[in-house]
């Protein structure tokens, strides 16, 4: 979550967007100096060994490192003995994907948004390239149905409509199927909600030319279709949540992932919605050039002129949208969230793995080195906005976003609004380690402790993230809105705000 200051400013000019930003979400590193004896853990380059003594190398690295191996209660040995024997065999036969597949299953083992490897998008292809010509969206109450349905598809010849009921999947009622879908070629899902979501979503993506019988009710009608697999360009995904609403530009660019939608052209985007409702879009919580000018503007600067012009037209109320927002720093979402306190507050204690020491101990944030307790503190700042707040959430609210969102929802006038919670992936980004084929694995090496000195919003048992204080109901509705790309969080957020103001 956290990367001095000064350091990110310095990198701005010697190395390349793309680079900069993929560090920022992945390799965020804690202060470096914090006290003489600290000394971070570095990324190691197993890239030029062997498949098999690369993967020892990996494995005795993250287990050592890993920030939440007793909150998350990993089984270390557990996992070496499953995949292990995987890599091996791989290498034996000198198989590329069957070594992909055994390292990004261990990797995908970890209940963790910031534990990741680097996609193989043509070998990901081959076994989610395919779409039934549909998407699918768990509702509020448990069913599942078809939000959006090509009509250029056999889906639509045989009879499927958005809105449909799906009952059956191969046999099997649709719910049971779904617990036996894969999510290995997503992000790690940190809590069981997410999971269950991606669940949702993968349904319909397999190899292509895979078949699938499907019972689905029509206006009380049971029909049936029996349809196969095509290259559909991942509609079914791009026609669900959240990527039908929310735009992922930022994210794709940091892992140099295709998205036809461009990243922002600014970290924070703003305006006065109709009823004199402020609104900013707050992408991530880091400087950086969006806009190739050669001069990266200032995060906390736009920030705070945005809430200082809010204050000058008198709006009701404030919403601060961080869907899909990548995390970055942590002292820079304690002086976002001092325009909303008045009194001071601890916001975390890190504590971080010695790789001097092999222990766990406090590191102060650089940006605020000096606390007596080497706490990181929100301390009330102009400007001050005082009205009722409301962040917008998702699961794709991750790391530092997470923060912001908890910081909002602690306020006395404060609500988080969504359909589902925050990531739940909390800690100290920056272990790491490249894998031979150009792989690279990245992990947590810090944990964001509360005032007791106990982890905060990281997941344990499938529970974990900011969940909204007021849910938006998943109906059939909405999904079908979403589907066609309404912004139905948003709509529901100014809601909550006019009730409010009299």
């Amino acid at each position: 979550m956290s990367v001095p200051t000064n350091s990110v400013r310095a990198y701005l000019g010697k190395i390349s967007l793309a680079v900069l930003l993929l560090l920022l979400i992945a390799l965020q590193a804690v202060p470096a100096a914090a006290q003489p004896a600290y000394r971070a853990p570095q990324p190691e380059d197993y890239g030029g060994l062997a498949w098999s003594e690369a993967f020892d190398r990996l494995h005795g690295k993250f287990s050592r490192e890993y920030a939440f191996t007793g909150w998350k209660k990993i089984d270390w040995a557990a996992l070496y003995s499953q995949f292990k024997p995987r890599i091996d065999r791989a290498q034996a036969a000198d198989d590329f994907t069957a070594y992909y597949l055994a390292l990004r299953g261990y990797v995908h083992s970890i209940p963790d948004g910031h534990v990741r490897i680097t996609t193989v998008p043509e070998i990901d292809k081959k076994f989610i390239g395919g779409g039934f010509g549909f998407s699918a969206v768990k509702l509020s109450d448990g069913r599942i149905i078809a939000a959006w349905v090509d009509e250029a598809g056999a889906a639509f010849a045989q009879g499927l409509r958005a809105g449909a009921e799906l009952l059956a999947w191969n046999g099997r009622p649709v719910k049971d199927a779904l617990k036996d879908v894969p999510t290995l070629f997503t992000a790690n899902s940190a809590t069981a909600e997410d999971l269950a979501s991606q669940q949702v979503r993968y349904l319909t993506r397999a190899p292509r030319g895979t078949g699938v019988s499907l019972v689905f009710a029509v206006n009380g009608e049971t029909a049936r279709a029996t349809l196969s697999a095509y290259d559909d360009s991942g509609k079914s995904l791009a026609r669900s949540y959240p990527a039908a609403v929310v735009s992922d530009g930022l994210r794709d660019l940091l892992l140099n992932a295709a998205n036809p939608q461009p990243p922002p052209a600014a970290m924070i985007e703003k305006k006065i919605l109709p009823g004199n409702i402020g609104y900013m879009k707050i992408w991530g919580e880091f400087d950086a050039d969006l806009g190739d000018t050669g001069r990266a503007p200032s995060t906390l600067g736009l920030f705070r002129t945005a809430l200082a012009e809010f204050n000058a037209a008198g709006v009701k109320g404030l919403i601060l949208d961080i869907r899909n927002n990548v995390g970055g720093l942590d002292s820079m979402v304690a002086d976002m969230l001092a325009s909303f306190y008045r009194e001071e507050v601890l916001y975390e204690y890190q504590n971080c793995f010695n790789a001097a020491t092999d222990a766990w101990e406090i590191v102060p944030d650089d940006a605020q080195a000096g606390a007596a307790d080497a706490g990181l503190y929100i301390r009330p700042a102009a400007p001050f906005f005082g009205g009722p707040v409301v962040a917008l959430v998702n699961g794709k609210c991750v790391s530092s976003g997470e923060g912001l969102a908890m910081g909002i929802r602690n306020l006395p006038n404060g609500e988080t609004v969504g359909f589902y919670g925050t990531n739940g992936s909390f800690g100290m980004a920056g272990g790491g380690a490249k894998m031979p084929g150009n792989l690279e694995i990245h992990w947590p090496f810090g944990q964001s402790l509360d005032k007791n000195r106990q982890v905060q919003i990281d997941s344990r048992d499938g529970t974990g993230g900011i969940a909204p204080s007021v849910r938006t109901p998943l109906t059939k509705k909405n999904a079908l809105r979403i589907a066609r790309g309404e912004d139905v969080e948003l709509e529901h957020a100014v809601e909550i705000i006019t009730s409010r103001v009299k």
